[in-house]
């Protein structure tokens, strides 16, 4: 006689695990941002210490003039877009902004003030505006790419764009980039293990 186990629920998982699940969909989702946004991801990380605990990084080889403040805020909104489903809410986007998402909320900070000395307008509600469509159409992608992440630990360019689907290997230029981001495209779905 075979037994079937039950799906694992959340609450079935450590905090140490649960961190970990959020810092992945945290970095999948500045990857996936900066990617539709035509900037080259050079690699997105995830660490697992017991020293220094769960911890994310995203870096971009090159991110076109503007850009900064969306894919900084696509870590802390991927984050509570998992956490709360579609429509997450301003005080789960606040508690991310002052705990995983705090180099984030710095990053945005400091495009506004910049955008506020050179009068470039208001970076950080661009950023709130823009980015939510965008990260939506793309959620298979950001999902995709944070499993990886999650298992391997770190993805690179390479891996964002088979994520997303796509075959000129993105940057500013790609036609099918600009495809995903008009919603003329679909990326591929989330992929079942």
């Amino acid at each position: 006689m075979t037994t079937s186990r039950r799906p694992l629920k959340w609450v079935d998982l450590t905090p140490r695990d649960q961190m970990s699940l959020r810092i992945a969909v945290h970095e999948s989702s500045h990857a996936v941002a900066g990617a539709l946004l035509g900037g080259r991801v050079r690699s997105a990380v995830m660490t697992n210490s017991r020293v220094w605990g769960v911890d994310g990084l995203t870096t971009f080889d090159e991110v076109p003039l503007g850009s900064s403040p969306p894919i900084a805020y696509a870590g802390p909104y991927g984050e509570a877009r998992w956490l709360d489903g579609r429509h997450p809410s301003g005080r789960t986007l606040q508690a991310l902004m002052r705990g995983s998402g705090h180099g984030d909320h710095r990053a945005i900070c400091g495009a506004a003030a910049a955008a506020d000395v050179y009068g470039y307008g208001d970076t950080a509600a661009e950023a709130r505006r823009t980015l939510p469509p965008l990260l939506e159409r793309a959620w298979p992608a950001v999902i995709n790419l944070a499993r990886k992440i999650h298992i391997e630990g770190e993805v690179t360019h390479d891996d964002v764009c088979k994520a997303l689907g796509i075959t000129d290997n993105g940057g500013p230029g790609s036609s099918q980039i600009a495809s995903l981001r008009a919603g003329l495209r679909r990326v591929p779905p989330i992929a079942t293990p």
